[in-house]
């Protein structure tokens, strides 16, 4: 590991701290431990191995083109030599999860190695499957060739991982097109990958069961809570109250449907926005109005607005994981989108390629549901379905 990784990987867990002081305390610690090796002095990273120093042996070497005989000294270089956990998670077979969305297909590889869940590295292809979903009921061939290019990517990597075993879901755009039928067989076909369409419910169940995951890592307490999972075709909200599960309420409103429904061409007029948030708020109308110690999101949506609101130049899930954006700083994120061409829009700091067009209807859901239910602040998650299909698939493997 370079520096500059290290940098990147502190970066993640540390975000309040500056580049330079971030450089600074990397360079100590490499100054540490080439100082420790010169010194001769083992260094162990605990259950992964130990560095340590090597002496190769002295040597006479005849070079062959004058017979000339030379006193070669042994180098001394670092060695690495790994330590049984080590050994044992990179014995430990990968397994992955699928969450094939309206907007976003997404894979996770892990493992489950003494008796610990290890997310190890996740996969995004922007497919827009739920492209003119709205009007015609159906896939288009275009979307379609997309997702079946996405998947082959996902694929090859499936392969270059020799991943044992995974779960695949099917989300909204599944249940809702006349044609999903197809795409699902051409999937098993091309790839042997069979994809379980999951009900409303279903989705809402793993994906509280992600969030839950992944708030128990940030310490919060779960106790009261409404759960909001905006997808590209429709929108979950799971209510908690004293730790229980009491609702779940699945509604047909979602980025790309919004956008279709629409038709929202940049930059928005205030007579168009103002019609978007009032539709999205009589839709919202079906929910009870209660008051939530805490508002978590999740999905594409949820983190594409950390993102901007962090002003991340990569997909960074460990800084954007508990983030927190209040009321007023997601009005301003919808006042200067609103107000952008959409090539501007591609530029802002922040934004993910593919979702330029759909997220202002996600920031405008995300403003109507803490006006509907009082909230100052939303709390981001990037626990959520596509955790917990590997959750379940990994808890098979390890019984």
């Amino acid at each position: 590991m370079t520096k500059r990784e290290l940098s990147e990987k502190l970066k993640g867990h540390f975000p309040e701290l500056e580049d330079k002081d971030l450089a600074f305390i990397v360079d100590q610690i490499f100054d540490i431990l080439a100082l420790s090796l010169k010194k001769g002095i083992t260094i162990e990273l605990r259950d992964f191995g130990v560095f340590k120093l090597s002496k190769a042996k002295s040597y006479l070497f005849k070079n062959p083109k004058n017979q000339q005989n030379y006193y070669l000294k042994g180098k001394v270089r670092a060695v690495f030599q790994m330590g049984k956990e080590l050994r044992e998670r990179l014995n430990t077979p990968f397994l992955a999860s699928f969450d094939l969305g309206t907007q976003t297909f997404r894979m996770l590889l892990g493992k489950y190695v003494g008796g610990e869940i290890y997310f190890l590295q996740s996969f995004r292809e922007n497919v827009r499957l739920g492209e003119g979903l709205v009007e015609s009921g159906k896939i288009s061939e275009v979307a379609m060739a997309r997702a079946l290019a996405a998947l082959q990517n996902l694929k090859a990597i499936m392969d270059k991982f020799e991943v044992r075993d995974y779960y695949a879901v099917g989300t909204a755009v599944f249940r809702k097109a006349e044609n999903a039928s197809l795409l699902l067989e051409q999937i098993e076909e091309k790839f042997g990958l069979k994809v379980e369409v999951l009900t409303p419910e279903k989705e809402a169940e793993l994906t509280l069961e992600g969030i839950l995951f992944g708030l128990k890592k940030l310490g919060l307490p779960l106790r009261d809570l409404l759960i909001v999972d905006l997808g590209g075709g429709s929108t979950e909200f799971i209510f908690i109250r004293e730790g229980k599960v009491v609702k779940i309420i699945s509604l047909d409103i979602g980025v790309v449907a919004l956008r279709d429904l629409f038709k929202l061409r940049y930059p928005v007029t205030k007579k168009t926005l103002q019609s978007l948030k009032e539709y999205v708020r009589d839709q919202l109308k079906v929910l009870p109005m209660e008051r939530f110690e805490k508002i978590v999101i999740t999905g594409g949506s949820a983190s594409l607005l950390g993102s901007l609101d962090l002003k991340l130049t990569k997909y960074d899930p460990q800084r954007l994981h508990g983030h927190k954006v209040s009321f007023d700083r997601l009005e301003k994120h919808i006042a200067k989108l609103s107000d952008l061409t959409l090539p501007r829009i591609r530029n802002v700091k922040g934004m993910e390629e593919g979702r330029e067009d759909i997220a202002l209807p996600g920031l405008v859901v995300y403003s109507e549901i803490l006006n509907r239910f009082g909230g100052e602040e939303l709390i981001i998650s990037e626990f959520g379905i596509l955790e917990a299909s590997l959750l379940s698939l990994l808890r098979q493997y390890n019984k």
